[in-house]
């Protein structure tokens, strides 16, 4: 524990600080495989609003040198992440979470921490087709990295993740990067967020507890 603590406090030290927004913050969580630029579409958001990521590409890259992607390794790097996120939404800082976020549990638990810390909480859905996400992830092994792209996942863990994905239900925005560009797109994330806050500071019952169960289940995504 005192182990996972420090870790902890040395990650979030090393990331920026997001000016106050709103007591308990602002939250907006990504999810999506791998290839399918979350991140390149979260960096299209930089210039327009003030915000603070954290990521667990991020968050792997600073605890491993060598990434394995093992079910161990993601459960302390999404532990690390969920403490981060928690303690910044506290502060009263707008945060993105910029993960795969695929498993149903995950999100709830997200969700159920938004609630608690009382942010309000965003959800955006990534996706491209296939042939568009292995041409990227082919570029990335190759070492054609975009600015920022700091995964190591290829196409065997792209693989695996699309049979463990589990849809999401609930309101959330779907985003399409196969053809448009990535800043286009988060012009659209940009007015959805918005949205989100907007309400919350309209309807201070935006998020009852039935809220976080409807962000999993069977259902096929949707807007």
């Amino acid at each position: 524990m005192i182990y996972l603590q420090r870790i902890i406090d040395e990650i979030d030290a090393q990331l920026p600080d997001s000016p106050f927004v709103r007591k308990g913050g602002s939250l907006l969580m990504m999810v999506g495989l791998p290839g399918t630029g979350k991140s390149s579409i979260v960096r299209g958001l930089k210039a327009e609003f003030p915000y603070m990521v954290v990521s667990t590409d991020n968050v792997r890259a600073k605890m491993r040198t060598q990434p394995s992607y093992t079910a161990a390794e993601m459960l302390l790097v999404y532990e690390v992440c969920y403490a981060i996120i928690e303690r910044r939404l506290c502060q009263g800082q707008r945060v993105i979470f910029d993960a795969s976020n695929y498993l149903k549990a995950r999100r709830e638990y997200v969700a159920n921490l938004a609630q608690t810390c009382g942010a309000p909480m965003a959800v955006c859905y990534v996706q491209a087709d296939q042939e568009a996400i292995g041409q990227r992830l082919a570029q990335r092994i190759r070492g054609k990295r975009q600015t920022g792209d700091l995964s190591d996942a290829d196409w065997t863990v792209y693989k695996w993740m699309v049979e463990a994905q589990e849809p999401i239900v609930g309101e959330h925005l779907v985003l399409d990067t196969t053809v448009t560009p990535a800043k286009e797109l988060a012009k659209k994330l940009l007015e959805y967020w918005v949205k989100i806050e907007t309400n919350a500071a309209i309807d201070p019952d935006l998020q009852p507890p039935s809220w976080a169960s409807q962000l999993g289940g069977a259902d096929k995504p949707g807007s």
